[in-house]
């Protein structure tokens, strides 16, 4: 934990250094507001979790294009990218991630993700930082607010609205861009305009992208597994968001949102399919497409309820992935087995989910209470499909039999999620601090269809439904320790249901003697954690230390082997038989802190560093989804200059410790060095409209490598440098505003 020890001394000198009382010249606080951590907007400082927010500017500024890049200076968090083909993938919140971080845009949650075997990865994320207002994250287990999934936190996203493009009163405003990000070749470029009038505010906006693969530091080329330079891609999506708003003069309003994300990926896999050595070229066409259509209000007054939001909404979401694989000098089974025969693979992937939903927020205030409470209520219809054939390339002989699968086949059955929940949160001065306790109620249900694809491949299976229900209760205090210090507390819970893919899921190979099996008794997954802090506020410094522990226990391990032939859950013609079972046990603690500080003269200076230890207490071994130690610090400049109002520049230098700790029974990951990278990011106004922003990052061409890339990656070999982060390379972007 040693990268936090700076941060705990600038703390300590600062609260007793009776000169910080004084604001630096032209200091402005800057106060952030945060809806996600009591599902009602209130000041960051207000609420005793853990949340970060980071708004548009500050988007802009970074020159960010993905949530990794929006997140590449908050410690404690992590996108894992996969370097071979399906790009950004799971976010983890303090060491935990996948579907136990709920992810939300506009209040609707993101769709479900599902990965099985080398050809299909469905990924959440399915949205664009460029028509982003703002991104906040709660660390720490969430679902006495926000229900199932938010085990570890919630990263909730907020789109643009009309008012932020309409200043002073105008009638018509908007903004167009266009940049390129050497990174990935990429050119991007769009716009949003917004107008107002006859009592209704209107916004469009479009945003493209056009790229290619994003580079690593790797060196050799070629066909195969030792091919280290990135393989090719060309990236193409486009975002677009309308919203028609009719606002009331007390504040309410009512607003429809469509939005719509589509993302095309074409890869030539060039490293090729390391399970078999017959693999002689592999391309992929992965497609994305997310579209939701919502609409909400907000009303005060309504007798008891001083504000009340409703949300309803309806989202459908595909994702696509084709694989044309040409294997050579191998059987006409197109096995690994040298032979004669050339093939071609031809797999297709599907996995489409269509979302609906409704829910209400109320917050009624009295003389000692504030009250906020409210019901959620959503369905979401859930189908997957393999498909695909293989060709004798010699004789032109095609079948639908491809290995030892027969499409076309499910993984599992159509499913219905089924969710409602209801919650309330209470917020009471007593005994000199606040107390803010929490309490929500789950009911959840599983509701499987079978038809020939699934029952062809799984015959006599019967799918089971599932329903459950989950009581979730949190407890936070905020407690002043006189005029410049405040101390935190707060415990608690979070759930998970058991994945329907889990519950049901049916696969074999009876062939290669495998299968999988469902497991109707999964149980969900839960988490208790305890946070403890203390907020200093000197002047323009202000600064929080933060230690947490948590608990997780029943948590889910997809595909765990059962001990064959004993077990009497093993299927009779296959000696290794998988079943996801809860397993482990496991806790997570840390501490973590942040600071920031007004200098003067347009001088100021951030710092923030997390140190997370994670023990899976059921096998007594280290947990390889904690990120090692790491450490962000900036400093930055703001101020006037020659051609125009304002102009800027932040040198970033993040330090991420050397990765230590490791479970290698299941193969020997990089252990991944300590580095040091820095980053100078710089902005200016040209004229009255237009702004240019630019980058340059890893300014020393530092070659690193990131854990949540490799720590999946067992035994790599020659191919490790192929998961090295980007060398130095520059951005730049040019906004005009009107």
């Amino acid at each position: 934990m040693f990268p936090l020890l700076p941060l705990a001394a600038m703390a300590a000198l600062a609260s007793q250094n009776p000169s910080a009382e004084t604001a630096a010249p032209g200091y402005h606080e800057r106060i952030l507001v945060t809806s996600v951590a009591s599902r009602a907007v209130e000041r960051v400082a207000a609420t005793p979790a853990s949340v970060a927010v980071i708004e548009r500017p500050e988007l802009e500024r970074g020159l960010a294009r993905d949530i990794r890049e929006a997140l590449r200076h908050e410690p404690g968090i992590s996108v894992e990218n996969s370097a071979a083909r399906f790009g950004l993938g799971n976010i983890a919140i303090r060491g935990l991630d996948g579907a136990r971080v709920q992810m939300l845009v506009d209040g609707v949650r993101l769709p479900e993700g599902y990965r099985v075997g080398s050809f299909s990865n469905a990924s959440r994320n399915l949205f664009d930082t460029s028509l982003v207002s703002r991104l906040e994250l709660l660390r720490g287990p969430a679902s006495a607010l926000h229900g199932s999934d938010a085990l570890a936190g919630v990263l909730a996203v907020t789109t643009i609205d009309p008012r932020e493009l309409l200043r002073d009163g105008a009638a018509i405003g908007g903004r167009a861009g266009a940049g390129y990000a050497g990174v990935d070749d990429a050119w991007h470029r769009g716009g949003a305009l917004a107008a107002r009038g006859a009592g209704v505010e209107v916004l469009a906006a479009l945003h493209r992208t056009e790229g290619h693969e994003r580079e690593t530091q790797g060196e050799s080329g070629g066909t195969g597994n030792t091919r280290t330079i990135a393989n090719p891609q060309d990236v193409r999506a486009a975002s677009r968001l309308a919203k028609l708003v009719l606002p009331r003069a007390d504040g309410g309003f009512l607003r429809a949102t469509y939005e719509d994300y589509d993302r095309r990926v074409a890869t030539d896999v060039l490293s090729l399919n390391p399970q078999s050595p017959r693999t002689v070229s592999l391309l992929g066409d992965d497609r994305a497409r997310r579209e939701r259509a919502s609409l909400d209000a907000v009303a005060y007054a309504l007798g008891p309820v001083d504000r009340l939001s409703v949300l309803a909404y309806t989202q459908r979401a595909r994702t696509t992935q084709d694989t044309v694989e040409v294997r050579a000098n191998t059987t006409a089974a197109c096995l690994s087995a040298p032979g004669p025969v050339s093939c071609r693979r031809e797999a297709r992937f599907q996995l489409e989910q269509e979302d609906a939903g409704v829910s209400m927020v109320g917050e009624t205030a009295t003389a000692r209470h504030r009250l906020v409470y409210g019901v959620d209520a959503s369905r979401a219809d859930v189908a997957e499909l393999r498909d695909g054939r293989q060709v004798n390339l010699a004789t032109g002989a095609a079948t639908n039999v491809v290995g030892t699968d027969i499409f076309p086949t499910r993984d599992f059955p159509d499913s219905r999620l089924e969710r409602l929940g209801a919650f309330v949160q209470d917020e009471v001065a007593a005994l000199g601090a606040t107390w803010i306790p929490a309490l929500r109620f789950d009911r959840y249900a599983t509701r499987p269809s079978t038809d020939a694809a699934f029952l062809a491949a799984n015959p006599g299976r019967a799918p089971v439904r599932l329903s459950d229900s989950a009581w979730s209760p949190k407890l936070g205090i905020l407690a002043p320790l006189g005029d410049r210090l405040e101390a935190t507390f707060q415990a608690s819970t979070g759930f998970r249901a058991p994945p329907f893919f889990d519950v049901n899921v049916g696969l074999s190979n009876l062939p290669l003697g495998y299968a999988v099996i469902p497991n109707p008794d999964l149980r969900p997954e839960e988490s208790r954690g305890f946070e403890a802090g203390l907020r200093g506020r000197h002047g323009p410094l202000r600064w929080t230390l933060t230690a947490h522990r948590t608990g997780y226990r029943d948590l889910i391990v997809s595909r765990t082997p059962l001990p064959c032939p004993g077990d009497p859950r093993c299927v009779p013609t296959a000696p290794i038989t998988f079943q996801s079972q809860n397993v482990s046990r496991a806790r997570i603690e840390g501490i973590e802190a942040r600071a920031e500080a007004a200098l003067g003269r347009g001088w100021s200076a951030r710092v923030g560093g997390a140190a997370t230890r994670g023990d899976d207490q059921g096998r007594g071994a280290p947990l390889n989804s904690v990120d090692p130690a790491k450490l962000v610090a900036s400093l930055g400049w703001e101020g006037p200059w020659a051609l125009g109002p304002a102009a800027g520049a932040q040198l970033h230098a993040t330090h991420v410790a050397k990765k230590r700790r490791i479970d290698s029974t299941a193969g020997n990951p990089i252990a991944t060095p300590a580095f040091t990278t820095l980053d100078l990011t710089a902005f200016a106004r040209l004229g009255r409209y237009a702004t240019l922003h630019a980058g340059l990052f890893n300014l020393t061409n530092r070659k690193h490598w990131l854990w949540s890339d490799v720590r999946g990656i067992a035994n790599p070999g020659a191919s490790i440098d192929r998961y090295t982060q980007p060398g130095r390379h520059a951005a730049a972007t040019l906004k005009v505003e009107f």
